[in-house]
């Protein structure tokens, strides 16, 4: 495809590259994006009448003809033609990735290969001589404020990076954005590019390595190879909880003391780790999604790796988190919610490290008895409390908390987090039931600027709807997590407030075809928070409107079995008739009011659940990833956006929700504490073949990941099946636990 803004990124070390074709550059640092400045990349061949070609990472040389480049999930590859002399130039790096392979992910380095091979036509162009049977390749580096070395003997040549990285944020200074708390000291970083190849010699300016290859066709094995590692071993962040600050160092670090250490490890175990993360590719390059799903879904996942903190504090205690983009928030519950899919389908361990953070910071709620929870983690590197202190926002991070909390307990069989949670479940469920104190099935205390997910209208009003469906599945939650922690005291009243707010929400939010997005009554119950003026005519007229977030609080219940809150029928035709009535060139707005006001994760999350709903869907995919290639082409990098560019949030994590195609499409529901047991099915579309990996049920170790398997007669076998797996749809004998 076309040349675009791409980021490679390690997971929870931060070591990343963004390549910025169209601003002939790529931004790159150990501590990755956000932390990193512009790198003049020369990679590229010299012809045989002395030209240097070069890709468009670099201000210098001809650039190489009609430069493309090709994504994997865990690898991008860029391809350019020397029309002159019939060649092609192929430049690939592979980002090493496998599930819940500690050492394998976290290990600071990338792995590179260059390749010519001969172009045997190149359109109408005549060269000008005959394509060389060797070909010099080189690459040079430059970087501000930075020693470049490069050195070569007898047996190994490299080149050595060494510099001071800052910890601060360098903001667009276009930006109204405060900048986030950080220490205001930099750490040094050391980095190096070895090569795997003999022969190189060193550029006389002593920045760069070139090598003599020969002219293969593809698949001759031939190839420069090369690795590229960093280390920074000082701490990056501040933690500061309960009146104490704790430091935190990478970490790779207690593992891998010095960049030695890094580059042994990352040539020792080349082979294997390269041999695994291809494998991993290769899961969905065989899984039939549309190309649209697979662009989103590579580039939302290095964007996902590249948020990642993964520290050791000094404290001897863990730490993961993910920024959320360019908010440098850490860990937001509305953000890590949507990026459940990911956890579920490949390493919940790391989402088990966040909910403990999580639960330590929950705050006293005198009103209720009970407790809040805030929003995130704390803003920046140096990280304290959130200042999150509005309580639709308490509502929406405790709801979210719940919900994560149960998906996790059901998919993993966790039944001890339910136990070691349970005192904090109390409290959150004394809070979500004290929020509707007029009992009427809504939440009470939305006032202006309280939800950033919603439009303006939403904002203002009370009786958000999607709100309350979120609270009511929370409350399910807590009595079913209470109920695992055999604290059934609380399961009954659980159940009543089920039965009774279900209805009333029906009642009152009903429309005919759609719920609405809001119940408040009128415009003139609303007021402004901050002015303390009424909402005007206008406004109150779109609280009747269609909106894409109804159902957001019930996909992860669907996902372990859950029966539906709502009358399912409606759910299906209010997910339908919004969909139609909120639609745009980007994807749907948040409701029929706003709809340029996409948010591609609520998207991709309504279209998960409409799959859970048993409804067909239209291929909506191609809009959110034509909202990402603009974002990416003609002078914009902001690499995966989760809105449309007057909202901020460029980089974001969110957009691992597409990991979800893989569980969705195949209705997989995985619920390890049913009563009998295990109980696990899939209702796989059988009118086409395919193949779809069942990620969360693999042994990674082992490497045995089950496969459900359509064949051309529409029969539906499980491939190396571990856990006994039910399969749903016509002829099946069990009955289907969705809708």
């Amino acid at each position: 495809m076309q040349v675009m803004s791409w980021l490679v990124a390690r997971m929870g070390s931060r070591f990343s590259l963004l390549f910025e074709p169209h601003r002939r550059r790529v931004v790159h640092s150990a501590l990755g994006r956000f932390l990193d400045q512009p790198l003049d990349l020369m990679v590229g061949l010299v012809e045989p009448d002395g030209t240097e070609r070069v890709l468009p990472f670099t201000g210098q040389g001809s650039l190489l003809y009609c430069p493309e480049q090709f994504e994997r999930i865990n690898s991008i590859t860029f391809r350019a033609y020397s029309e002159n002399y019939g060649l092609y130039f192929e430049f690939n790096v592979h980002n090493v990735f496998y599930p819940q392979d500690e050492s394998l992910c976290t290990t600071p380095a990338f792995y590179i290969e260059m390749r010519i091979s001969p172009a045997h036509a190149i359109g109408w162009m005549k060269p000008k001589g005959p394509t060389p049977r060797q070909v010099t390749l080189f690459i040079r580096l430059n970087r501000p404020d930075t020693l470049i070395q490069a050195s070569s003997d007898n047996d190994q040549s490299w080149i050595d990076l060494s510099y001071r990285n800052t910890l601060v944020p360098d903001l667009d200074p276009r930006s109204e954005s405060p900048a986030p708390p950080c220490p205001d000291h930099k750490v040094q970083v050391h980095e190096r590019i070895v090569s795997l190849n003999r022969g190189c010699a060193v550029d006389p300016d002593g920045r760069g390595l070139t090598l003599d290859l020969p002219v293969t066709e593809v698949g001759s094995g031939i190839k420069w190879r090369l690795v590229w590692g960093a280390h920074c071993g000082e701490p990056i962040m501040e933690v500061h909880h309960d009146g104490q600050v704790r430091q935190g160092t990478l970490h790779y670090v207690s593992r891998l003391a010095d960049l030695d250490a890094v580059i042994h490890e990352a040539i020792e175990l080349r082979d294997d780790r390269l041999a695994h993360s291809r494998r991993f590719e290769k899961l969905f390059d065989q899984a039939p999604l549309r190309m649209a799903q697979r662009h989103l879904l590579h580039q939302s996942f290095q964007c996902f790796l590249g948020n990642m903190f993964w520290c050791d504090l000094d404290d001897g205690r863990p730490w993961f988190s993910t920024w959320d983009g360019q908010g440098y928030c850490q860990s937001s519950l509305k953000v890590e919610y949507h990026a459940m899919p990911a956890y579920m389908a490949l390493w919940p361990e790391l989402l088990t490290m966040q909910l403990d953070q999580w639960a330590q910071r929950g705050r006293p709620h005198e009103p209720s008895s009970g407790v809040t929870l805030p929003n995130d983690l704390g803003r920046g590197l140096r990280l304290s409390s959130s200042d999150d202190a509005v309580d639709a926002g308490f509502v929406t991070a405790c709801a979210n908390f719940l919900l994560m909390l149960q998906v996790h307990v059901h998919w993993t069989g966790d039944r001890d987090a339910a136990g070691r949670y349970a005192d904090l479940v109390e409290k959150l469920l004394a809070y979500l039931v004290w929020v509707d104190r007029d009992s009427t099935g809504f939440v009470n205390e939305p006032t202006a600027g309280s939800s950033s997910e919603s439009d303006e209208i939403v904002a203002f009003a009370g009786g958000q709807t999607g709100l309350a469906i979120k609270r009511l599945a929370a409350i399910r939650a807590a009595g079913d997590l209470l109920a695992q922690a055999g604290r059934t005291d609380q399961v009954e009243r659980c159940e009543q407030i089920l039965r009774d707010d279900a209805n009333r929400i029906q009642v009152a939010a009903w429309m005919g075809d759609h719920y609405a997005a809001c119940s408040a009554p009128t415009a003139a119950s609303l007021v402004e928070d901050h002015t303390g003026q009424h909402v005007g005519d206008d406004l109150a007229n779109g609280l009747t409107a269609y909106s894409i977030s109804t159902g957001d609080g019930l996909l992860l219940g669907a996902m372990i079995g859950q029966p539906w809150l709502l009358d399912p029928d409606r759910l299906r035709l209010d997910l339908t008739n919004a969909t139609r009535e909120t639609l745009g060139p980007y994807g749907c707005g948040q409701n029929s009011t706003e709809t340029q006001h996409v948010r591609v994760s609520h998207n991709i999350w309504r279209d998960h659940l409409a799959c859970y709903l048993g409804l067909p869907r239209p291929h909506l995919t191609q809009r959110y990833w034509d909202m990402q290639v603009l974002a990416n082409t003609a002078d914009l990098s902001s690499g995966f956006v989760d809105s449309y560019l007057t909202h901020n949030a460029s980089f974001h994590p969110a957009g691992a929700a597409s990991l979800g195609f893989m569980l969705a499409q195949v209705r997989l529901v995985i619920d390890r504490l049913a009563p009998g047991g295990h109980r696990i099915s899939v209702e796989p579309d059988t009118t086409v073949p395919q193949r779809w990996p069942l990620l969360p049920l693999a042994d990674w170790k082992a490497g045995r990941i089950p496969v459900c398997v359509v064949d051309e007669d529409g029969c539906v076998t499980i491939e190396n099946e571990s856990d006994p797996v039910i399969v749903h749809g016509p002829g099946a004998a069990e009955p289907d636990l969705i809708g």
